[in-house]
């Protein structure tokens, strides 16, 4: 018994060698919130640790700052030594900088911080509430949405299919779930699972989750509260093996944001953004829906279509778009230049054009002026992805009464949308319950 007790005493120590090492980069900065003046000088510094102490000789720190998505400085240091950075504007914009950690005697090899991120950083904003579209709105914007419309109502609303899907444990006791397919325009038909309440007779809030970037799977929403509807975002098949989806990246869906990308019905978000109006018409046909509460929530690519939903049908009662896609296409085209919104089709050779571009009648800040509902809207002030400016330049031209931007100074590229999911909660009914 005795060497028993002995060898449960040694586990911890046995097991504290074989954990992996944990790197860190801990940072200061002067400012507190990532709001500044104009010409506010924001220092921070970047510590690097390794298991909680300092690192010692053998890493490298690298170190890149960027002012409005333009590279500024690229810097390789000691990581021993750690780095001050200093951040300013004069101008309405955002500013940021990102620190990483490498191994030179592992060819540079990346080291993974940290709750597993790859680098840390911080960024500034100065007056976003002053940033404007460069490009005047397309004159006949209304009247091409209203034709995509009308050809989406030539395809009658229709269920091509639905199946149950299980779900595990006591939710699939009190939520069905459904692979379902939507006949709709265009090649592809609406691909999503549908999760309904159980419990007969009763009338639900319902909401639509649309996806963002990438080719994948649509995802499972189940709540005792709300009927769900989550679509994929090209209409392809639910449940497949993981190769299904990696084969169509690679190869039919292989950079698809671009595709048809010279003519305004060819681009490929306009059957993307069709099969969105679809899911709706969909969903407000269900006997479970209550009549009064649609809500429309995603992130990135996703937060684009939510933006659209929310513009095109005045049924959407909220709006919770996340680190928003597809914003202020025309950025890089302004003076001084700031970045693009993802996929940033334009490039500044076309800032002459004599004709309107095609991406116009897909920017959001067209459709956040026709936005009437309440909006929920998140950004990062380090999102190299959806970038901030980008974000604060459509929010300026949202219509709606009650809009709301939550910001995060140490945020990348995340759905982190903390408000938006309040908002959720309390039409649901749930505060702080979870499902």
């Amino acid at each position: 018994m005795k060497k028993f007790f002995a060898f449960i005493a040694v586990l911890p120590a046995v097991f504290g060698v074989l954990s992996a090492a944990e790197f860190e980069i801990r940072l200061e900065s002067s400012s507190k919130t990532g709001w500044v003046k104009p010409g506010e000088k924001v220092q921070v510094k970047a510590a690097a640790f390794l298991d909680g102490k300092p690192l010692s000789e053998g890493y490298v720190m690298r170190v890149a700052l960027w002012k409005d998505g333009s590279s500024l400085q690229n810097l390789t240091v000691p990581a021993e030594k750690g780095y001050a950075a200093e951040l300013s504007l004069d101008k309405p914009g955002w500013s940021s900088v990102t620190f990483a950690l490498r191994d030179p005697k592992k060819n540079n090899e990346r080291i993974l911080l940290k709750k597993k991120q790859a680098a840390v950083g911080t960024g500034i904003v100065l007056d976003p509430d002053q940033l404007r579209p460069v490009r005047p709105e397309p004159a006949d914007f209304d009247a091409f949405w209203s034709a995509n419309k009308k050809e989406l109502a030539g395809v009658p609303l229709a269920v091509l299919e639905k199946k149950e899907v299980p779900l595990p444990g006591k939710i699939g006791e009190k939520v069905a779930c459904y692979d379902v397919k939507l006949a709709c325009a265009g090649s592809a038909p609406v691909s999503g699972y549908l999760c309904v309440p159980r419990k007969a007779g009763k009338k639900y809030p319902v909401i639509l989750g649309v996806d963002g970037a990438g080719v994948r799977n649509s995802w499972k929403s189940p709540n005792t509260d709300a009927v769900t509807f989550c679509i994929n975002a090209h209409g392809i098949l639910n449940g497949q093996p993981p190769e299904y989806y990696k084969k169509l990246a690679a190869g039919r869906l292989n950079n698809y944001p671009r595709s048809g990308a010279d003519g305004r019905e060819t681009i490929y978000f306009k059957y993307m953004f069709l099969r969105v109006l679809r899911a709706l018409e969909f969903v407000k046909s269900l006997p479970e829906w209550n009549k009064k509460d649609i809500i429309v929530r995603g992130s990135s690519q996703g937060g684009a279509q939510t933006l659209f939903a929310a513009a095109m049908d005045r049924d959407v009662t909220l709006a919770v778009a996340s680190v928003p896609a597809m914003c202020d296409f025309a950025g890089c085209l302004d003076e001084p230049v700031r970045q693009s919104g993802w996929p940033r089709p334009y490039r500044r050779t076309e800032k002459d054009s004599p004709k309107p571009a095609a991406w116009d009648y897909y920017d959001c800040v067209n459709f956040a002026r026709r936005i009437t509902c309440p909006v929920y809207i998140s950004t990062g002030f380090m999102d190299m992805t959806c970038v901030p400016t980008s974000v604060f330049c459509m929010f300026n031209q949202l219509a709606s009464k009650e809009k709301h931007m939550e910001t995060h100074r140490d945020m990348g590229h995340s759905g982190r949308n903390d408000a938006g999911n309040a908002a959720i909660a309390k039409i649901l009914g749930q505060g702080g319950k979870k499902n």
